[in-house]
């Protein structure tokens, strides 16, 4: 079932996307690779990979913005990487009854883009009710 915020975060990912593989070509760093999709034993669960290099596009063309302009900030997640400089934001909201952290889509793009091999992987959920905390879209760094 296809809910509205399903849609929006259908959208963030696949403008995320778009805006990787298309800004890799006017860069002058090296062209952005196409993400990989990995497929999921979840119907209704669509996992993207970006490499280092499309991480870093992103990160250059400000693609991480696109999450909070269409989701905000209480409708995606975040899993950060043990020394992220942004983990220590985390506090607990007992509204949505879960920890919480306040940093955009652009800084955990950045921050990935500035490891070496760094890159994020974006899980979008079509349905919400199979995502963690019912967030439809979560964004994972790793290096």
């Amino acid at each position: 079932m296809l809910t509205r915020s399903g849609i929006r975060a259908g959208v963030a990912g696949a403008a995320l996307s778009l805006a990787v593989a298309t800004g890799g070509a006017v860069l002058s760093s090296p062209p952005a690779q196409a993400a990989r999709i990995v497929e999921t034993s979840q119907p209704g669960v669509v996992v993207i990979e970006l490499s280092h290099a499309d991480t870093v596009a992103a990160a250059h063309l400000g693609a991480g913005r696109v999450i909070n302009a269409v989701l905000g900030n209480d409708y995606w997640g975040v899993i950060l990487e043990t020394d992220s400089r942004y983990r220590g934001g985390a506090y607990y909201r007992p509204d949505k009854a879960a920890s919480w952290n306040d940093v955009t889509g652009h800084q955990v793009i950045s921050e990935a883009a500035t490891h070496p091999g760094g890159r994020v992987v974006i899980a979008v959920y079509v349905d919400r009710t199979k995502s963690l905390n019912g967030h439809p879209l979560w964004i994972q760094q790793v290096w």
